[in-house]
């Protein structure tokens, strides 16, 4: 069992992080807060993410702030250690997702940025040094390649389809982060973890094409 961030980032060459959504939800579209699970390359449970609900509140952000809210979600193992915290602020534009490990340490950060024929992010470490950046053409619409300082292709974030059932029913994702042969420290690989919550909450949080919300026009 991996109960440190160190050895959850660093014992597979792959994870994958799949979207779980609760049968009430489904047939009533009131949605708690985002859950995710997360497996090793045979599909084997590592651990989860949860996305504190945070009350009615919260609740009422969620539903006119949509995926442009705030939000704070915990990556913990199987046995509820924790292991990492994203935390987000509202934002009008360009979302920014600040890493922490759970001894409250800043790791680094995943930064959106202006694309009009792609979708770029900036990976940035404790230090605010960018150590990688994410650039997806818009054609490519399920991949999101992951460029070293030199602009090579070193790793990449996909999303997978569960299965055509599923995906009309509901808007669960699953998404596959390959961190490739790059030597990445483990903070770089943790941040690259991270960077696949920002990229479904950014673009497939509202893939579904549900109404309403404030910012339902612009997503």
């Amino acid at each position: 069992m991996n109960s440190s961030i160190v050895d959850f980032v660093n014992a597979y060459p792959e994870l994958f992080v799949q979207q779980k959504k609760e049968w009430i939800e489904i047939v009533v579209d009131w949605e708690t807060g985002n859950k995710y699970a997360i497996l090793d390359p045979n599909k084997n449970p590592l651990g989860y993410m949860a996305e504190e609900s945070g009350g009615f509140w919260n609740h009422i952000k969620r539903v006119l702030l949509r995926s442009h809210r705030p939000f704070l979600v915990r990556i913990l193992n199987p046995s509820g250690h924790p292991l990492l915290k994203l935390n987000r602020a509202f934002f009008w534009f360009f979302s920014d997702l600040d890493v922490v490990d759970s001894e409250g340490s800043r790791l680094g950060s995943v930064h959106r940025r202006f694309g009009i024929i792609y979708k770029k992010y900036d990976l940035k470490d404790a230090t605010g040094q960018i150590f990688a950046r994410i650039s997806s053409p818009i054609w490519r619409w399920w991949t999101f390649p992951i460029l070293d300082t030199t602009g090579e292709p070193r790793a990449v974030i996909s999303k997978r389809w569960g299965g055509a059932l599923r995906e009309i029913f509901t808007d669960a994702d699953t998404y596959r982060v390959e961190f490739g042969m790059h030597p990445w420290t483990w903070e770089q690989r943790a941040i690259i973890f991270a960077a696949s919550v920002s990229i479904d909450f950014d673009f497939f949080e509202n893939n579904q094409g549900k109404s309403g919300g404030v910012f339902s026009l612009f997503d």
